[in-house]
């Protein structure tokens, strides 16, 4: 992979040399104080407020909001599962009981066949490219599956690489073998039933709990996530195998949306693309540099795969590509289409650097998300 882009092995200092843009446009200088605003936007999810999602993320970028609609969108916050239930977004967006919340594709493989195929293992190299990928083809491939419920597409975040933290070592097939492992539905509880682990799909709140209480044998999860929920004081390893990422899904309530007028659909529409690159760049990038830092401090062991050992891993794995084809096909998805698309993407985008694609968020923002007036 190009250096140009968030390695997850790299320092915090080598992401920070790589963010400067996401981390400017985050930085409010002199934040304003504003009177009423014009449209208050009630954001919602089930991540602690205290998360570097939250504190490095969504409050200076609604403090941005704020800046570029002059105060007439403000945002009313409601974190750690306060207003509603962590897998309720379709219904509460609906219901119009918050405006914005996450509605993750990988929690649901039937809700969001499509969106599976961004899960596919070692298909991209970095958190923000699989972002911009997935945003550019959410009009054409992922849209049907998020506007048949009735509520439109926020931003779409990739995770980084998603790890393993377990109790006890992983450095071969064997040391998973029949054991039960917290993840993702979907496209990821495939790919650890390949590799002849026991996959248990789970939000990481019920991974959370399932780890802490021994119930499974390991939890695969992002750094920056792992961080957050405090899984590092339960874990001694973190086995790196570049298997998965997902993604991240926001959305909003049509009724939230459809309100305001063009220019603040517009304004909203601009916010919400550099938000999904900038998200994914100090989030997943940049926390999760932290995240490690603090892991080695905790003392947990960072394992990594041998290069005979990470070929025998995607070779279990290297039929649920085709599998996945079939499956969607089955239901009428164009499967080779989409993840054809998705590759021919990455190359668009392999050489860019991380600044370069936060600052084409920037400069030409997707207008294709949102139904825009």
């Amino acid at each position: 992979m190009t250096l140009k882009q968030i390695d997850s092995n790299d320092s915090v200092d080598q992401v920070l040399a790589k963010t400067a843009v996401a981390r400017n446009w985050l930085d409010v200088k002199n934040p304003q104080t504003y009177g009423a605003p014009e449209f208050t936007m009630r954001v919602s999810a089930h991540i602690p407020g205290a998360s570097p999602a939250v504190q490095d993320v969504f409050v200076p970028g609604f403090l941005r909001l704020a800046e570029m609609t002059n105060g007439r969108i403000q945002v009313e916050q409601h974190w750690g599962g306060s207003l509603h239930k962590e897998r309720d977004g379709i219904e509460v967006l609906q219901k119009g009981i918050t405006d914005m919340c996450p509605v993750y594709s990988a929690w649901d493989a039937n809700l969001f066949p499509a969106a599976q195929c961004l899960s596919l293992p070692f298909i991209f190299p970095s958190v923000e490219l699989a972002t911009a990928v997935s945003e550019d083809l959410y009009d054409k491939h992922f849209k049907r599956d998020i506007e048949c419920h009735d509520i439109y597409m926020g931003r779409m975040v990739a995770t980084s690489e998603y790890n393993l933290f377990s109790r006890e070592p992983i450095r071969t097939l064997e040391d998973m073998a029949d054991q039960k492992i917290a993840c993702s539905n979907g496209m990821e509880s495939d790919l650890f039933s390949a590799l002849g682990a026991v996959p248990v799909g789970c939000s990481t709140p019920e991974a959370k709990q399932k780890f802490e209480s021994g119930e499974v044998f390991a939890i695969s999860i992002s750094d920056s996530a792992a961080y957050t929920v405090g899984l590092y004081k339960f874990a001694k390893y973190r086995t790196s195998a570049n298997l998965v990422r997902v993604n991240l899904e926001y959305c909003l309530s049509k009724s939230f949306f459809n309100q305001l007028p063009k220019d603040l659909q517009l304004t909203l529409n601009a916010w919400m693309r550099a938000m999904a690159q900038a998200g994914a760049q100090i989030f997943y990038g940049l926390a999760g540099a932290k995240a490690c830092a603090e892991f080695v401090k905790a003392g947990i062991s960072f394992i990594s795969l041998t290069d005979t050992e990470q070929e025998r891993w995607r070779s279990r794995v290297a039929h649920v590509e085709s599998a996945l084809i079939k499956n969607l096909e089955g239901k009428n998805y164009p499967g080779a289409e989409i993840i054809k698309d998705i590759k021919k993407q990455i190359e668009k985008y392999q050489d860019f650097s991380s600044d370069q694609l936060m600052q084409a968020t920037l400069d030409q923002p997707l207008m294709n998300l949102l139904p825009l007036k």
